[in-house]
């Protein structure tokens, strides 16, 4: 019998639908998770409910987190995005989690589909950057109705929102010093060894100074590696 381990995704799902009982909050998790591409937004409904009812504990699971990943095949990411884009409809859109039950589910989503996830976690960040005043609100909001009627794409939102930020509060990252030495390290190699490789043209006293000066620049990065 081939090792759980080695099936896909996919397979790991479907072979697990097969163990548990049929109609249970499991199983229709499990379900949404095999269709997860198509409508994420009910496996996501799936996620919350068994987080609030800590339905994981249940089914033997030491956290939510290792509930996702072993037996809905998620990753982290992909939790996050579920939990946050979720978490952001029920505050910003919950017109589109709405289903008309009396008219169907697809007639009902068909009026006003769900945005991807990828572009739903754009409008989250978003959402909390205009909490933390950093995007003006006007630019959150047109940027959002834009969003949900299909005008906007993750990317263009990604790129939007960060130049909405005033370039006062824009986040300075910090200088990675290991980074710029291990960089002008590589350059410093390949120098060294276009000297070494033409015999004729070569300066001795130069390629030994280089070589001394590689070997200090291989310690710092040791030992940077080291402190961190």
């Amino acid at each position: 019998m081939e090792e759980f381990e080695e099936l896909s995704p996919t397979e790991r799902i479907s072979r697990l639908l097969k163990t548990v009982e049929a109609g249970s909050k499991r199983y229709h998790a499990l379900d949404a998770a095999l269709n997860y591409k198509g409508s994420w937004i009910d496996l996501a409904g799936h996620i919350k409910e068994v987080e609030e009812l800590e339905s994981w504990k249940d089914w033997d699971y030491s956290s939510l987190n290792a509930y996702c990943k072993k037996e809905l095949q998620l990753s982290r990411g992909e939790i996050r995005k579920m939990r946050e884009g979720y978490e952001w409809l029920e505050k910003e859109a919950p017109e589109l989690l709405a289903v008309d039950e009396s008219a169907g589910d697809d007639a009902a989503k068909s009026a006003r589909p769900v945005p991807d996830i990828d572009t739903i976690d754009q409008l989250a960040k978003g959402y909390r950057e205009t909490r933390r005043e950093r995007i003006p609100n006007d630019t959150y909001q047109e940027l959002k109705q834009a969003a949900l009627r299909g005008e906007r794409s993750s990317y263009q939102l990604r790129r939007e929102f960060k130049d909405a930020v005033p370039e006062h509060k824009r986040e300075v990252k910090p200088v990675n010093p290991r980074k710029h030495l291990k960089r002008a390290l590589k350059a410093l190699e390949k120098a060294l060894a276009e000297i070494e490789s033409d015999e004729q043209a070569a300066d001795p006293e130069l390629a030994e100074r280089a070589r001394k000066l590689r070997d200090e620049m291989f310690h710092l990065v040791a030992t940077k590696d080291e402190t961190e």
